[in-house]
């Protein structure tokens, strides 16, 4: 069941999909929540955050093992990203089509191969490239987890299924870097993707034991979108690219990447609604509760991510802090963002996933409000206590905010809501890193100092459009949503 804000107000819809009058899925039988299938998903999408994040402390001792110049390490981060975010809807509809369980397993097995090429690779250039297969084997994970976890968990305790993924992502995300530095000091840098092996080999055990065995729900003449994929992938690289040209003062190529990535764009929303089985849904974007979420999530984490790469910058650079003291005063968000979210999700489940929705937003909005505040000479603590609301609010809205968008669509289309949802989250890491770059590519001193208040503020204003999005979603319990839908059913 999915819960829309339909034109005579019930705020209800039901998916063919899903089951009022005890009908089944196209894929034959519903799946039987067990006690495997949130542990068999949570650690197979632990993989991508932690990789993300371990990989930064690696960096310098890559470049010394290579002869390379430290900018051209950062390509490791950027194809990971490119990938990640390219491939998501990619995965979530083979998932659709070939069937969640295989598509999932077959990542798991793809990214421990990939991380082995890494381990094993000569030059960066080879590094690099398995990089890339190690994002897209990763992007497989997300989408095709979330579909299963919405069919497999029933609706009243789906919230707090995704606030436990949410938990275990965010600890997977900040404990990359620890975990990176004790392995590197130990063993060199390849040993962070050796890591990867028995972590995919406990992943594959508990998913094989633990998640469903479905039948796929490709229609008979359903193809696969290659071109579909190779537009949305240059779109979105182009954009990517934007923020590096930026940084290194190169803003004739940073147009000519957006012009051409918005002339890609153009051309793939074009295919996107003329091909039968498109790798991007675009007319999901025509159910309202789908795209709020999008808008939401996308939002949240402009905020969230600019503050991540803007506050180091301003705490070293402005006010002087060490590297230590900045890591330090960064856990803030982090940890009360990771913690917060299992509570969100039970919210989501007892009240509704609106009010935890708009609440999460709006405690977004206060941390980035006070962040401007303590960025114009307020205490540290000033600064520490945004952190900790804004992470609160990240935590408190995320369970609730993905839960809508996998149910606000038809079952079989799961797995492509998940990814595209997913995709709006890179999207806004991609524009905040873009906004950060244009905002300081030039000036110094006092005139940086007052870039900040501004930088801040602005986040403040996209925080306030993540609560307008937010309010969109519809402010029904699960209980109450399906016996409202069983009652109407009964009378017609």
């Amino acid at each position: 069941m999915s819960f829309d804000r339909s034109p005579s107000g019930s705020g209800v819809t039901v998916n063919q999909s899903d089951s009022i009058r005890g009908g089944v899925n196209r894929e034959r039988s519903p799946i039987a929540p067990g006690r495997w299938l949130l542990p068999a998903v949570a650690i197979g999408i632990m993989l991508a955050p932690l990789n993300s994040t371990m990989i930064a402390v690696a960096l310098p001792d890559i470049q010394a093992a290579f002869g390379v110049s430290i900018t051209a390490t950062t390509w490791l981060v950027s194809i990971y990203l490119v990938a990640m975010a390219s491939g998501q809807p990619v995965g979530g509809r083979l998932g659709d089509l070939y069937g969640r369980r295989r598509v999932y397993l077959f990542g798991l097995a793809w990214f421990a191969a990939a991380s082995v090429g890494c381990a094993f690779a000569p030059n960066l250039v080879t590094l690099i490239v398995f990089r890339a297969m190690q994002a897209l084997a990763g992007a497989m994970s997300f989408p095709n987890g979330a579909a299963m976890v919405r069919e497999g968990v029933p609706e009243a305790r789906r919230g707090a299924a995704f606030g436990m993924i949410g938990l275990a992502t965010g600890i997977a995300a900040a404990s990359g870097p620890p975990i990176g530095g004790i392995l590197i000091s130990l063993f060199g840098w390849s040993s962070i993707f050796w890591a990867n092996v028995p972590v995919v080999g406990m992943a594959v055990v508990l998913g094989w034991i633990g998640l469903p065995r479905t039948t796929a729900t490709r229609p008979p003449r359903a193809r696969f979108d290659v071109l579909g994929t190779i537009l949305f992938t240059v779109a979105l690289g182009m954009a990517i690219l934007i923020p590096p040209f930026l940084k290194v003062d190169k803003p004739g190529l940073a147009v000519l990447a957006g012009v051409l990535g918005a002339a890609v764009a153009c051309a793939f929303v074009r295919w996107e609604r003329r091909t039968a089985s498109p790798v991007v849904d675009v007319r999901l974007f025509a159910r309202p509760q789908f795209a709020a979420a999008c808008a939401s999530v996308g939002l949240g984490n402009l905020v969230m991510y600019t503050t991540l790469l803007a506050l180091p910058l301003y705490l070293q650079g402005v006010r002087g802090h060490g590297v230590q003291a900045t890591g330090f005063i960064l856990v803030a968000l982090s940890v009360f963002s990771a913690f917060s979210g299992p509570l969100g999700g039970r919210w989501a489940d007892r009240s509704g996933r609106w009010l935890p929705a708009v609440s999460g937003s709006t405690a977004m909005f206060a941390g980035a409000l006070l962040l401007t505040i303590g960025v114009v000479g307020a205490s540290l603590a000033v600064i520490v206590i945004a952190l900790a609301i804004m992470g609160i609010g990240v935590g408190v809205a995320g369970a609730p905010v993905q839960t809508v968008a996998v149910e606000s669509v038809p079952l079989e289309r799961a797995g492509s809501a998940a990814g595209i949802f997913s995709t709006s989250r890179y999207i806004g890491s991609v524009v905040g890193s873009g906004v950060l770059a244009a905002a300081f590519a030039q000036g110094s001193g006092a005139e940086l100092g007052a870039r900040y208040v501004l930088l801040f503020a602005g986040l403040a204003v996209a925080a306030l459009a993540g609560i307008a999005a937010s309010t969109r979603i519809a402010n029904r319990t699960p209980a109450a949503a399906f016996h409202a839908a069983l009652a109407k059913g009964n009378k017609t």
